[in-house]
């Protein structure tokens, strides 16, 4: 699957987010910010009975999600994991500023 997009050689989200106290803030976010693009769209998966595999797309770019009971994962290029993590970062400011 991750051949498919171009992503066999991308790296994780997760390291960028080392202040975020564990995955499952990271993926309460990443569905946040995720959702706000209009045109993401889920472009593959694989589900299991406790999560799956995704590759969805938003604006012309391809990400990897593994999302299931025991942990969370996003992988894409570096100008889109940058991007990403940006906004994850003020979507977690601005939900603490409140």
């Amino acid at each position: 699957m991750l051949e498919t997009y171009g992503l066999s050689e991308e790296n994780s989200i997760l390291p960028m987010l080392e202040d975020f106290k564990d995955e499952d803030e990271i993926r309460e976010y990443c569905w946040k910010v995720l959702r706000t693009y209009p045109d993401l769209k889920k472009e593959t998966w694989t589900v299991g009975l406790e999560g799956g595999d995704y590759i969805y797309s938003f604006a012309g770019n391809y990400i990897f999600i593994t999302d299931d009971i025991w942990s969370f994962n996003l992988i894409a290029k570096q100008p889109v994991l940058e991007l990403l993590a940006a906004q994850l970062k003020q979507e977690r400011k601005n939900c603490m500023d409140r």
